[in-house]
């Protein structure tokens, strides 16, 4: 395997990146505390800070220690037994204390260094009162009331206090209160994730108050499975929580990309290398199937999105005749995203990611693979309608090619034959040079131009095909010299190097994005509506998309009991030509077939004929007589016109929308319906424009797609607080769930010409087209599940889960499956009485537990043998399947332990999470090979098991917060490992996938080895060398040689290799993570984003064909004079032989010198007609990337309102997918260009190259 082998100089890079952070944190906080503070200044510092019912002593010390003040009181200045709490996110400590000490009538005020409390007695205020004529007798009477959210729902736990005095008290579970008052006071309520609320008593002794949500507080706050919205303290597993604000900071075009980095485990690869609008793959510790779908479940609000490929089953014509828009030579699929590309990030409120089967394990088999918990904007309460406004623009430009060589151009055979660079052009009557062509029909080169490549210059020669297996690429021919060579449409050209022939076939792109929303609330509720307009080109040739979104979310109250919470979207969307990926992609015809001197001007130039027909550049007759082949094949053949006029058009129509009823039926009961439907029409066209002028020879095909879930659920709860002595509180809530999923595609193509020219129509065929193809897909879970919630003074938390799946892919017996969850926290900061007096640095700790099952069922048609529909002789046809299907199948089930550690320090300023988790799945369904006597090739039982062990690390910390300055840092960190346990017995492994053939490279699971490892043939070893062969020809296995000087000189050497595949890599990173910073200097803000994964192996495809066909500079050694001495078989002479370095069978070294293409043809060659070692092009695959930088600036409120029309303006310049800090592979290849989103990861071929993108956004409240 050759390896970069930086993974232990990465990880320490990351390491040392880490602490640089946090020496710099050190020094920030050396030079704020050494600044002075007085007077007013003191007040002016702003501080966050986080406290939930604790004494005011605790409160001040907490403050002292997060704003460096002091406090200075007299003993009867403060409430000893009142409980109070502090929620501020960059607050003034001027605004800290007026919400702090007004409601009990403290004074404060800052005198040089400290802050001096005074009390004012109840005497005071009233000889105040009495001295202005305003004394009144006090007259206590019991208020009572009840306080709800905006949805109605009571709220526990708030601070009912009598502005002014030390009186108070707290409401019950069902939100009671009852407090002795008299007319003429202020209350004032509070509580963690509302806003402070004042209420003057009147004449009534009973209230009715409602608390508005804090939307700064809402992070104080997890939504969690169900839509149930949690306390963080109280979760007993692992959950995190990115705010909708933190995606779309750089612009992110999905939510995916703007999730890449952020989250702790969360594993996210893009199919086409991060062209605009490819699909992405999202993994939460790693893969818990061996051979199903490792995708998590999406979830938006409440809507189980359909997250497949797009256009999957229409793709590229179904592998008919039509083809892609590169053609119908070209194999390969086109990207056109997955669902969750088309849920406008701008929309999104916050992203909750369930990170476990005990997070996951109410949503059953449908959250086997973890959930991603989606939830969108539904508008907020404020004073009449607000109009939000912003557009953003990012120009995307490819800006790293491959490192190419330009010095030599097309040829193979003459390099083999002669040191005459002169002598390897062939040369017509009139003595013109022609193009060296290196495929069957094409010249090679005077005498040797024979054969179907042309044949070897040895005894018992042979084509080169036979020893090499190259395609039409190989740029192994003479140098440039700049002197005319004859073209294959009889023009004569400079043969020269042509160095953006690449480039020309990845042009600049761009992005535009117009987004506008109207939102309000009050009384009724919140609502907000938007509208987004996409606009993009991609850096691929005649590609495009576009989209128009609208959004709906509102809360709406519809009674005093009923809320209501609607959200719907509907998106239309349309796209030109997606990406290609893998085979299909243009690189691969690049790679395979552009040589250094392709020019895509001629081929520009040759593919269309003056009366718009095509030109075939493959058809001599075409061209003037006398005229060369066409010398790049079919890869490159006519890539203009497939390109401009063989073009496939996609278009979508999607409805998404759920509608939530909460009704609260009593002061103890709740129940919660909900309906969710995600419908979509795709329709696919895919056009071949006729290639004759009279507009008969084209093709057509159309495919149109239906996908509709739907999902209904209700919920009853059952809660009561402040039982037994008021230190329990316990819930208990039961459901049902109805999921059901139906899917159906048809399509049809042309068959024969054109009846009526230019005409794209399925009945416009000179022949009767085949029957129609039609795919379904249907599928129903229903459910039943409860869960109870039990806490104990607000420090020890207990919830226990169960749900049962009845599944319609499964038989009865085996369709009903139970999964069980349980989970616990324990507060240990507040259960430990003097912990926090102990450790004064400890603001939180928390250890949480838990234990869950899961499991999933399988696809549909998947128990029982259905014949499967085909065509002969045009009509109707049905064959059997190949695969045995087994009723007895029963769900596959993961079992996973999770155990996790929560740490604050510092006043929260410096936040630890842990967590460390065990996995096991086991009766993974799995084909089983079948002998084939049986009359079938497998069979479909529940065999092996997969294990997964891991660890995940969030760090947050806030080392600088001033008035105008601050800094905040976020750190995520995951190691998985996955590893086989079982398969069915006498299956050594199983195949994942193979790429190029039989002699490629493929991707198993094997019994002891970790998930994802490569095979491929490698080097075999003697005492540690590589083991070499005189190369023999394979025809009749005689030595392969010519004469020099009279005597025999071995003609080639080659590598032994192994005669099967064995392990060559593991595309399973060791740890990935990301680091973001955010620095704020008044109104200016820089975020910026650093992502990376360490560890882990690729096999770059592209890379294999550069160096085999002579692509790269790397090649370039020997020919440019840098290698051995040798002799050719023309007798003459030059500096570029090569020694294999390795020994020969019988331990001797090998000293053959040969000529240079032996070498690099017989290493990294990627075609699949010989065996190559594979291991040559598998690299070590650690980088680190500066994912996203953006710099705002928010115009400030005083020039704000001076337009009279803003109420906010800020400009961001933004940029994304910058650089790479460092990479592991060789130059210019895309470290994160995969083949698909499906489980063969870790195997790249014909990725995009490396894309970048600037830009800026403008955004604007009315």
């Amino acid at each position: 395997m050759k390896k970069i082998g930086l993974c232990t100089y990465s990880a320490s890079f990351f390491m040392k990146a880490a602490l640089i952070h946090y020496f710099l944190t050190l020094a920030f906080i050396v030079g704020v505390q050494a600044a002075p503070a007085n007077g007013q200044g003191i007040l002016d510092k702003r501080i966050s800070i986080t406290v939930e019912r604790e004494s005011f002593k605790a409160v001040l010390q907490k403050i002292s220690l997060k704003a460096g003040v002091k406090f200075s009181y007299t003993r009867n200045t403060l409430p000893e037994k009142e409980k109070v709490s502090v929620l501020a996110k960059d607050e003034t400590l001027e605004k800290v204390f007026t919400n702090l000490f007004d409601p009990f009538d403290i004074d404060f005020e800052a005198i040089g260094s400290q802050v001096v409390l005074r009390k004012q007695k109840l005497m005071s205020v009233l000889m105040n009162h009495a001295e202005s004529g305003n004394a009144t007798e006090i007259n206590f009477k019991q208020v009572t009331g009840t306080i709800k959210d905006v949805s109605g729902s009571p709220v526990p736990g708030v601070t009912v206090s009598i502005k002014g005095t030390t009186k108070g008290t707290n409401t019950d579970g069902n939100g009671n209160f009852k407090i002795e008052a008299n007319e003429g006071d202020v209350l004032v309520f509070s509580a963690i994730g509302f806003k402070r609320l004042e209420m003057k008593v009147g004449s009534e002794s009973s209230y009715s108050v409602v608390l508005e949500t804090d939307e700064k507080a809402l992070s104080e706050v997890v939504v969690t499975a169900m839509g149930v919205k949690r306390s963080p303290r109280s979760l007993g597993y692992s959950v995190q929580k990115v705010d909708g604000s933190n995606i779309t900071i750089a612009q992110a075009p999905t939510i995916a990309q703007g999730l890449m980095g952020k989250v702790a485990g969360l594993n996210i690869s893009q199919a086409s290398g991060g062209v605009e609008g490819g699909s992405s793959r999202l993994v939460i510790r790693g893969n818990t199937t061996l051979t199903g779908d490792n995708r998590a479940l999406i979830i938006v609000d409440g809507v189980a999105l359909n997250n497949d490929p797009v256009n999957n089953n229409a793709n590229n014509g179904g592998g008919g005749a039509v083809g892609t828009q590169q053609g119908a030579d070209v194999s390969g699929y086109n990207d056109w995203g997955t669902g969750l590309n088309f849920i406008n990030p701008e929309d999104i409120e916050d992203v909750t990611v369930l990170k476990g089967p005990a997070a996951a394990a109410l949503y059953g088999a449908r959250g086997a693979n973890g959930v991603i918990l989606v939830t969108r904007k539904k508008g907020e309460r404020r004073k009449g309608l607000g109009v939000d406004y912003s557009f953003s623009s990012r120009a995307t430009k490819v800006y790293e090619y491959l490192d190419f060589q330009n010095d030599f151009g097309s040829g193979l055979v003459g390099a083999l034959w002669t040191a005459d660079q002169g002598k390897q052009f062939p040369v017509n009557g009139a003595g013109k040079r022609y193009q060296i062509g290196t495929y069957s029909g094409s010249y090679a080169a005077g005498d040797y131009k024979t054969g179907a490549y042309g044949m070897l210059p040895y005894n018992n020669s042979t084509q080169a095909w036979d020893l090499f297996s190259f395609p039409s690429g190989l740029s192994w021919g003479p140098k440039f010299d700049n002197q005319p060579v004859l073209w294959y449409d009889g023009v004569e050209r400079p043969y020269s190097a042509q160095p953006n022939n690449w480039k020309d076939y990845f042009p600049d792109g761009y992005v535009n994005q117009h987004n506008v929303s109207i939102s309000g609330g009050g009384d009724f509720g919140t609502i907000r509506a938007s509208y987004t307009r996409d606009d993009s080109k991609a850096n691929i040739l005649n590609s495009n998309y576009k989209s128009n979104i609208f959004n709906v979310g509102s809360s709406i109250k519809v009674s005093k009991m009923l809320t209501a919470d609607i959200t719907g979207s509907y998106v239309n969307y349309e796209r030109l030509n997606a990406p290609p990926v893998g085979a299909g992609a243009f690189m691969a015809g690049m790679s395979y077939a552009a040589t250094r001197d392709y020019r895509p001007d001629v081929e520009k130039l040759n593919n269309f004929a003056p009366d718009g027909s095509q030109r075939d550049v493959t058809n001599s007759s075409n061209f003037p007589a006398g005229s060369p082949p066409y010398p790049y094949y079919s890869y490159m053949a006519n890539s203009y016109w497939n390109i401009y006029k063989n073009n496939t058009v996609f278009n979508r129509n999607q409805l998404l929308g759920s509608i939530k009823l909460t009704a609260n039926l009593t002061d103890f009961l709740t129940l919660t319906t909900q309906g969710s439907i995600d419908n979509s029409n795709d329709g696919t066209e895919i056009r071949e424009y006729p290639k004759n002028v009279q507009g008969t020879q084209g093709a057509y095909r159309q495919a149109n797609a239906r996908n509709m879930s739907r999902n209904l659920n209700a919920m009853l709860r059952l809660y009561k607080d402040n039982l037994f002595n008021k230190q329990f509180n316990a819930s208990i809530t039961g459901g049902v769930e109805s999921y059901y999923r139906n899917d159906y595609t048809v399509s049809n193509k042309t068959k024969g010409n054109f009846i009526s020219p230019f005409i794209f129509a399925l009945n416009n065929g000179s022949e009767a087209p085949d029957p129609a193809q039609e795919i379904r897909y249907a599928k129903k879970i229903n459910s039943g599940f409860g869960f109870i919630d039990l806490s104990f003074r607000n420090y020890l938390f207990l919830q226990v889960t169960g749900r049962n799946d009845w599944s319609s892919t499964l038989t009865d017996g085996t369709n009903s499956y139970f999964y069980p969850s349980v989970n616990a926290s324990y507060v240990f900061s507040d259960g430990i009485p003097g912990m926090q007096n102990a450790l004064p640095w400890l603001s939180f700790g928390k250890l949480s537990l838990s234990y869950a099952e899961t499991g999933s069922d399988t696809d549909p048609y998947s128990i029982f043998n259905v014949l499967n529909t085909a065509a002969y002789n045009q009509q109707a046809a049905q064959t059997f399947p190949s695969n045995l299907k087994f009723p007895g199948v029963a769900p596959q089930r993961t079992r996973q332990y999770e155990a996790g550690l929560s740490i604050g320090m510092f006043n929260n300023r410096v936040n630890l999470e842990v967590t460390a988790y065990s996995m096991k799945t086991f009766n993974q369904i799995l084909s089983n090979s079948l002998p084939m006597s049986s009359g079938f090739t497998s069979v479909q039982l529940n065999k092996g098991s997969l294990g997964n062990k891991g660890i995940e690390f969030i760090i947050g910390a806030n080392p600088v917060s001033t008035r105008d300055f601050s800094w905040n840092i976020s750190l995520n960190g995951a190691h998985a490992q996955n590893k086989v346990l079982a398969l069915d017995e006498g299956t050594d492994a199983i195949s994942l996938g193979t790429f190029f053939g039989g002699s490629g490279v493929s991707q198993r699971v094997k019994v002891g080895e970790n998930y994802g490892t490569l095979y491929g043939r490698d080097f075999t070893y003697l005492n540690g060398k590589k083991v070499v062969k005189r190369a023999v020809n394979p025809q009749n296995q005689q030595l392969l040689s010519y004469m020099v000087n009279g005597q025999p000189q071995a003609a080639g050497t080659q590598w032994v290799l192994t005669p099967n595949e064995v392990p060559i890599g593991n595309s399973q990173p060791f740890l990935t993570g990301g680091i973001a910073n955010t620095l704020r200097y008044k109104g200016i803000s820089l975020y910026f984003m650093v992502d990376g994964k360490f560890g882990g192996d690729t096999y770059f495809g592209t890379y294999a064909a550069a160096m085999g066909n002579g692509l790269l500079q790397e090649t370039t050694k020997e020919r440019n004079g840098g290698g051995l001495p040798m002799t050719y078989p023309d007798g003459t002479t030059g500096n570029t032989g090569i020694i294999f370095d390795g020994v020969f069978a019988d331990g001797k070294p090998n000293t053959d010198v040969v000529a240079y293409p032996w070498y690099y043809l017989g290493t990294y060659t990627s075609w699949n007609h010989l065996g190559v070692p594979r291991s040559a092009s598998v690299f070590e695959n650690t980088w680190m990337k500066l994912r996203e930088v953006a710099l705002t600036y928010q115009v400030p409120q005083s020039v704000v309102r001076q337009t009279k029309i803003f109420q906010n303006l800020s400009l961001s310049l933004i940029g994304r997918d910058l650089f790479y800090l460092f990479t592991t592979i060789p130059k210019g290849l895309n470290p994160e260009g995969v083949n698909g989103i499906g489980n063969m990861q870790g195997i790249e071929y014909s990725s995009m190259p490396r894309i970048r993108s600037f830009g800026f956004t403008v955004k604007a409240s009315l």
